[in-house]
């Protein structure tokens, strides 16, 4: 909002989410304004109204500099667009940018006003860059005939300066499991014959997809290094929430998962030391102390007066079913569609719950699964940790992260309908808002191009669980 100079008083919410967006949006400006603090956006948003509101100021930078090159100009938002406009009186200005390359709408960067430029610019002198000195004529081909489908682009094709026998690959593997098994498989293979770690990408449309190939190299002598800033799967709140369900099952006096599973009972934190207390003095387990929880709410306690039974009763149930009857008994769907509602529309707590069961779904017991979850937790800390210093590793990243990167061999993973292009995106075309399809489309464009080399594309025929369907595209280049 802040990035397209809404101010929290103009800001009309279309939705629940963006109801307590705004609700923040406002609170996080009166704090500020109170502690006199700047955030990044502040620099461009206060730049933006000083030359505004001091024509003299702004008369002393439009002298200063005659000349302005932009890099990048396909991730340009409105406020540093109308920043350049302000400063470029003189209309010496250079914009470099490919708009098939425009993936930061998140960011609130609009590939419009490299599309649109002659407008502002009708003088401007157009020159196509259009030699490609980084992939092979048949990688460049693929990526060409996905990215000639969009509509809001400038045409153009790219040409590339070499050929190679090594012809972009799609491989059908049963599900995730499969997918992560042939990718590993096939990477020490070609490590055997001469490849270095540091050749390889991983390609994923989001974190949670990587679930699967973190924890075959981790189990694999293979160096890999992770994103930094990377929520681990196993921590995230829904997950992290089913999770503690299993531990309870196994430990009634877990702490940490009871302090877990409050929110999923829409129990309040501060019960906690009640529990540990009552627990105590009435000689029994903090799972029994809750399910005597008195929150003046009737349909509330009948859940709480159930949780003892539940959890006792998956115990001996292999993970997968004991995680489907947590999902029955205790509601635990219910508050997840709560809390889509309250989300943004790339978080979908159900889709981690059917992430949680596929992981599962190798092991018999409770016990055995969270041994697993626990390894796989502390290898993610690990690898984060040592992650910096790896030079000659495989790389596994969103392709947002990959952008301006390129690798010999590249892998891009679950690419089907759903995943690539994203649900939301899908549900925004359903809705007649073509823009984020387009966006999808682009970024397997740069998924595409980061190959130098060899290029896999992966399409499962099961995700989460449940059929899958080949990105729709892929269409052009089956």
């Amino acid at each position: 909002m802040k990035k397209f100079l809404i101010l929290p008083s103009q800001v009309r919410p279309e939705s629940p989410w963006e109801e307590k967006v705004a609700f923040l949006y406002n609170h996080y400006e009166k704090k500020k304004e109170e502690k006199a603090l700047f955030d990044f956006d502040d620099m461009l948003v206060g730049c933006y109204h000083l030359f505004q509101e001091n024509p003299s100021i702004l008369a002393a930078y439009q002298n200063r500099f005659q000349y302005f090159l932009i890099d990048e100009f396909q991730d340009i938002n409105k406020v540093q667009y109308e920043l350049i406009r302000l400063l470029c009186a003189s209309k010496n200005i250079c914009a470099v940018g490919d708009d098939d390359q425009s993936i930061y709408s998140f960011r609130g960067s609009d590939p419009h006003y490299l599309l649109e430029f002659e407008k502002d610019y009708p003088n401007a002198k157009i020159v196509v860059l259009n030699e490609n000195y980084r992939s092979t004529h048949e990688i460049v081909a693929t990526a060409n005939a996905v990215i000639k489908k969009n509509k809001e682009r400038r045409p153009k094709e790219m040409k590339a300066q070499f050929s190679s026998p090594a012809v972009p690959t799609l491989f059908y593997p049963f599900d995730e499991e499969e997918e992560a098994t042939m990718i590993i498989q096939d990477i020490q293979e070609k490590i055997a014959a001469g490849y270095e770690p540091q050749d390889f990408a991983i390609l994923f449309r989001t974190n949670t997809g990587s679930r699967a190939v973190f924890e075959r190299l981790a189990n694999s002598s293979l160096p890999f290094r992770i994103d930094q800033d990377a929520e681990p799967f196993y921590e995230r709140f829904i997950v992290k929430g089913m999770l503690s369900f299993l531990r309870l099952a196994l430990n009634e006096d877990d702490q940490d998962a009871i302090r877990n599973v409050l929110p999923v009972l829409f129990v309040k934190n501060n019960v906690l030391q009640d529990l540990k207390a009552d627990s105590i003095l009435k000689d029994c387990s903090m799972l029994e102390c809750l399910s005597e929880v008195k929150t003046g709410f009737a349909f509330q306690e009948r859940k709480l007066k159930k949780l003892v039974s539940v959890i006792r009763s998956i115990r001996g149930l292999t993970p997968p079913t004991a995680i489907e009857t947590v999902e029955k008994e205790l509601g635990y769907g219910d508050f997840i569609k709560k809390k889509g509602n309250e989300g943004n529309k790339l978080d979908k707590g159900s889709d981690d719950v059917r992430d949680l069961k596929v992981a599962a779904r190798g092991f018999q017991t409770l016990l055995d699964f969270l041994e697993h979850v626990n390894h796989m937790t502390a290898m993610n800390k690990e690898m984060k940790n040592i992650s910096k210093g790896l030079a000659n590793a495989i790389t596994l990243s969103t392709i947002h992260r990959s952008k301006g990167l390129e690798y010999k061999i590249v892998y891009i993973i679950s690419t089907v309908d759903g995943s690539f292009p994203h649900d939301y995106a899908l549900d925004s075309y359903r809705n007649g808002d073509v823009s984020p399809l387009e966006e999808e489309r682009r970024l397997l464009y740069v998924a595409i191009t980061r190959a130098m080399e060899q290029l896999y594309i992966s399409v499962p025929d099961k995700r989460r669980g449940k059929n899958a369907h080949p990105s729709r595209f892929l269409a052009p280049v089956k």
